[in-house]
Parts: C-alpha cells; sequence; structure tokens
C-alpha cells in the first residue's frame, strides 16, 4: 500500500508531504492541487513504462500516456525552470525478501540463505534543468526490521554523478564510496556501470528494488472524469480482458463481455450494484449475432427495458467506475477523478458504500479527487454507525486543498470516531451556512415589506 506523497515545486504545489490510507480522498475548490497529486503518480507510472531508458522524465502527450503536462516550464510551480521539481513515494511491502548471503572462509566463498525482513520502500528524485533535464537525485531506501539500505546518487557535472551506499552488508568489490558513476536510466534504475562492482547482496536489494518499483507502477490504475459517451452496440473481437479499462472507461464493456464468457460474475456484481445505486432495476449485456462479435446493453428501469445509450447518462458514465472497482485486482491502487459526475445525491451516497466495499472486500487502496458531499456524508456515517470494522478513521483519510499566496495548502480534515468533523475548513463544501443564513434574512426582510404594504 502507499503510505506517503511528497511533491516539490510541482504545478501549485511548492512543498507537500502527506500519509496516504486505504482510501484517501482529495477535496477543495478548483485549481487547488487536487488532480496534481493523481498527475504527479501518472508522470511517474508513464516515465517508468517509457520506451527510452534515457528519458528521465516523460511528460507526456503520446498515444500511450496517461497524462499530457506539456514541458518542464509548464509543470514547474512558478513557471521557474530554475526550481528542481521532487517527487518522494513510500510503500509497504507485505512479505519478506529472500536473498542469499555471502561468507567467506579463507580463499573460498560461499552463500548461505537468508530472510532480509523488508518492511517499506522509500523513493525520492528530483528533476532539473540545464538545457536539457536530468536527473539532480535519486534515493533508494529499503526499510528492514533492524537494518536499513540506502543508496544515493547524486548529479556531479555533465553526465557524472556521485553513487553512494550506505548498508550494514560490507560493500565489497567498490574500492571508493562514493564512487563515480554514469546517469540513472529513466527515473528510478541505477546506471549500469556500477552494477558489476556490488557483491552479490547489494546487486539482489538493487534488483529487489526495481521490482517492487515496478510493481508499485503496474498497480496504479486511473479513471479520468470524462468518459466515454456509451454506444448502441459494443464489438467484441475475443481477446480476454483483465485490469484494462482505460482513463477514458473504454474497455469496460469488453472486460465485462470477458468475464461473463468465462463464467465469471462480474456482470452479476455490477448489475447488484447498478441496483444498490437505485439507478436500475436490472442490467445486462447480450450477444445480438450467432458469431457473438456484437453486443448490446440495456437496463431496466421499472416496466421500460431499454438500450443503455437511451437510459440516463450518469448509468453509463458510472459503469467504467464499477467495473473497474469490482475487477481491478487485489493490491490495486485506483485513482479516480470525480467518479460522482452526473449521478443523483442518493447514487452518489452509494457510490461511498462501494468504495468501502472495494478497500475492504477487494484490498484494493483509492485515491480520489471529489467535490461531492454525498460521498462524504455517507463516509461519516458508516463511521459514526461503527457496524463495519473497516469504516474507521485511520483507514479513511481525507484533505481539503486551497490555492495561497505561496502555493497550494493542504489540511487535513479531521474526523473523530463518530463521524464528526473537528476542524471543518472554511468553503470546505461551499458557504452552505452562509446560503441558509442569507436565505433566511431575505425572506424576513422580503415577509417584512409585505406585511408593511410596501
Amino acid at each position: 500500500m502507499l503510505r506517503k506523497i511528497g511533491l516539490s515545486n510541482f504545478k501549485g504545489w511548492r512543498e507537500l508531504d502527506i500519509d496516504l490510507a486505504p482510501i484517501t480522498f482529495l477535496f477543495g475548490v478548483n485549481s487547488s492541487g487536487k488532480t496534481a497529486l493523481l498527475q504527479a503518480l501518472l508522470l511517474l507510472k508513464q516515465t517508468a513504462n517509457s520506451f527510452d531508458p534515457k528519458q528521465h522524465i516523460n511528460f507526456g502527450g503520446g498515444r500511450r500516456d496517461y497524462v499530457d503536462l506539456g514541458s518542464y516550464q509548464d509543470l514547474v510551480y512558478g513557471h521557474d525552470t530554475s526550481r528542481p521539481i521532487g517527487l518522494s513515494l513510500s510503500w509497504g511491502l507485505s512479505m519478506p525478501l529472500p536473498f542469499f548471503e555471502r561468507s567467506v572462509d579463507g580463499d573460498e566463498a560461499s552463500y548461505k540463505p537468508r530472510v532480509y525482513q523488508a518492511r517499506s520502500i522509500d523513493y525520492a528524485v528530483s528533476w532539473r534543468l540545464d538545457k536539457d533535464i536530468f536527473i539532480e537525485k535519486l534515493d533508494h531506501f529499503i526499510h528492514s526490521a533492524d537494518e536499513d539500505y540506502h543508496v544515493k546518487v547524486k548529479h556531479s557535472k555533465g553526465s557524472e554523478y556521485l553513487l553512494e551506499v550506505f548498508s550494514p552488508i560490507a560493500v565489497e568489490g567498490m574500492s571508493e564510496n562514493p564512487v563515480t558513476v554514469g546517469p540513472p536510466e529513466r527515473c528510478y534504475i541505477l546506471p549500469n556501470k556500477i552494477l558489476f562492482k556490488l557483491s552479490m547482496d547489494h546487486l539482489f536489494l538493487n534488483r529487489f528494488f526495481n521490482r517492487e518499483f515496478e510493481n508499485l507502477m503496474n498497480n496504479f490504475l486511473y479513471l479520468g472524469p470524462l468518459r466515454q459517451y456509451p454506444k448502441r452496440y459494443y464489438q467484441w473481437t475475443g481477446e480476454r480482458k483483465s485490469q484494462v479499462i482505460e482513463p477514458d472507461g473504454a474497455d469496460a464493456m469488453a472486460t465485462l463481455i470477458s468475464a461473463a464468457r468465462d463464467n465469471e460474475s462480474l456482470q452479476e456484481d455490477v448489475a447488484k450494484w447498478l441496483k444498490q445505486l437505485e439507478l436500475v432495476d436490472d442490467f445486462s449485456v447480450k450477444s445480438t449475432d450467432a458469431r457473438e462479435r456484437f453486443y448490446e446493453v440495456t437496463v431496466k428501469i421499472g416496466d421500460a427495458e431499454s438500450a443503455l445509450m437511451d437510459a440516463g447518462f450518469g448509468v453509463s458514465q458510472v459503469l467504467p467506475v464499477i467495473a473497474m472497482l469490482l475487477s481491478a485486482p487485489t493490491g490495486s491502487i485506483v485513482l479516480l477523478e470525480q467518479p460522482e459526475l452526473h449521478l443523483h445525491p442518493n447514487a452518489q451516497s452509494a457510490l461511498a458504500d462501494l468504495m468501502l466495499h472495494a478497500a475492504e472486500e477487494r484490498g484494493l487502496q483509492l485515491i480520489v479527487e471529489s467535490h461531492s458531499e454525498h460521498l462524504l456524508r455517507r463516509l461519516q456515517r458508516r463511521i459514526a454507525e461503527a457496524e463495519q470494522t473497516f469504516a474507521r478513521p485511520e483507514n479513511i483519510k481525507m484533505y481539503f486543498c486551497a490555492p495561497g499566496e505561496r502555493g497550494s495548502t493542504i489540511c487535513q480534515v479531521e474526523v473523530d470516531k463518530y463521524g464528526q468533523i473537528a476542524n471543518w475548513p472554511p468553503n470546505f463544501m461551499g458557504d452552505i451556512s452562509g446560503d441558509l443564513h442569507e436565505m433566511l434574512k431575505a425572506a424576513l426582510d422580503q415577509r417584512q415589506r409585505e406585511l408593511a404594504g410596501v
């Protein structure tokens, strides 16, 4: 699970460092930096997946990219290209790390199995622009129960870097520490020229870090706020689908069709939650031809059955959200932007229950950017009811973002075990109390004028 994220000079954020939970909500006014947190994770993902190992940061814009952040000048805080851009992550590990420990007896070396009780990993990177964009610093930490492994890479000059290893394991093979090496690859891979100098223990730990970082990037799934318009018919070519719902909701139907062909219950589960959101009374995906290449999605509302395209727009827009939350593999980190769009308030509230189900029963971590007071209120209610052991303040973090003169600011919304908010931020969900006050005042003034015969 992702535990922390930090940003520096990233879009509207001069500095940011927050803790994350199984469910983390980002609330705030427009242009307050909420989306930037999701974009930072997507930036790392598309950089790690880049075909070019010399591309240290992939701003996006390509067909395979998740986010288009323009250029260094577009991304850096205040558009000041003299500033470095920084990003840091911390995540937990669920399994110990086995490896072979080297021991020397005379002139012979032997290796014996050992379990390295790795608990968490920290990662930090910063980029700088000087004619070209380069990595200024790169840090890897592997924390264990009784010892830490830390590799630090810092730019020296030109294409030269200084690499330093901090470890309780002797750094064999390196006559100097730090040692001069070449540049890292992508945004996380240590310079290749140094690897052959490391002992087996350090080489194994370095490869372990690379694997865990790549697994973390693969675990990020993203669904944006702008989703595909529904179609009257959907074509399926026979390929099996899993965790391939695109950022615009594309392939959500293919995922449902594929699951139904494999006798999985995904379609039934989606129908169940559509009913719980009180959007439909029934939902089905049926083939329309003998070769089963074309499918029609139908919904039933009351006694009337119609194509998805002819139903309310909110149904088609929430379908990818439901499908992703019910099909994402265990351990996925799902990034959602405004999942409540086009939904009635009752449906928005029920969507919070689906998120609790996905986090507790399916082992997903959710990071949600939202403007929905109804999602907030349902989460407060579930915490206060104390009927679900998972619905506790430590499992649900909420933050309120706001723009400021010195960059975006963030405030953790403190929810107690009774579901009450102790530090309601100004304009958190609009000025509801102010509107009510002004409405009552205006009504009273109008009534007084009527009584006075004015």
